[in-house]
């Protein structure tokens, strides 16, 4: 299978990745599609972190190959944008929006003290606060701002610099309804430029339709494809090693391992 930087956003082959130990991740292979969205989903300690860390470039995997947009991702690093959850950056709440969306802005390595350095950092956080609606937000105190709010703002933050991927780390975790189905619009929108969106979640229903593949990760290995051939009972139940079930209920998804009562957490 040949590198193509073009067709592929992150191409991984028979990858194992892991800190110390037995690796989290073991003969993983997938592919991932400039301006595509994927859900990457699993239960706590299936490897999600260790899969974004990874093709941040912040480990290299053991065995198998791993290339984004067709290099070795420590090379690609400027091309990939990590959006953390609101509720663990770490940040000065003196800060307003437009501070705090521009200390990303790349110029700001060299500083920006000449007038046309000055004029595109500003046209770069402008066009990033528009894109996520947060135009409104320029000029306020993050200390004054929702979960919902400040993740905006950390989208914008990860756009200001044009991306080619974006890695989402549980964006709706603690957010209400009304700003969950907003991240997960945006998360859509930004596929239409060619960005690719992996979105990690633990719980797939808000995303079913928008997502365009799951990847599934449990038990240190992983599949992806189409919502209905990732979520049903053949499928995850190869995966996990023992019966499961998927019961649908209102247009959402519920999976079931074995004979328990409860859904696990990352399906609903």
């Amino acid at each position: 299978m040949a590198d193509n930087p073009i067709s592929a956003a992150v191409e991984a082959r028979g990858i194992a990745v892991g800190k110390g130990g037995d690796p989290a991740l073991s003969g993983l292979s997938f592919r991932i599609e400039p301006g595509s969205f994927t859900a990457l989903v699993g239960p706590n300690g299936a490897g999600k972190t260790t899969l974004f860390e990874s093709i941040l470039g912040l480990i290299a995997p053991r065995n198998g190959v791993l290339r984004v947009m067709g290099e070795k991702p420590r090379r690609m690093r400027r091309q990939i944008a990590y959006v953390p959850q609101a509720s663990q950056f770490a940040h000065d709440d003196a800060l307003v929006g437009r501070e705090f969306v521009s200390a990303a802005f790349e110029s700001h390595r060299f500083g920006v003290a000449l007038p046309r350095a000055r004029r595109r950092a500003r046209d770069a956080v402008d066009a990033a606060l528009d894109t996520v609606g947060a135009g409104n937000l320029a000029d306020r105190r993050l200390s004054t701002l929702s979960g919902g709010q400040r993740q905006r703002l950390l989208i914008a933050q990860a756009l200001v610099n044009r991306p080619r991927l974006i890695l989402l780390d549980e964006p709706l975790s603690q957010l209400d309804p009304a700003a969950r189905d907003w991240v997960v619009s945006v998360a859509r929108r930004l596929t239409e430029r060619g960005i690719a969106v992996i979105f990690s979640t633990h719980d797939v229903n808000p995303v079913l339709g928008a997502c365009d593949r799951v990847l599934y990760l449990a038990h240190g290995r992983g599949c992806i494809g189409r919502v209905d051939e990732i979520l049903c009972e053949a499928t995850l139940s190869e995966l996990y090693g023992t019966p499961m079930r998927v019961i649908r209920d209102s247009g959402r998804r519920f999976v079931f391992e074995g004979g328990q009562t409860s859904p696990l957490a990352e399906a609903g």
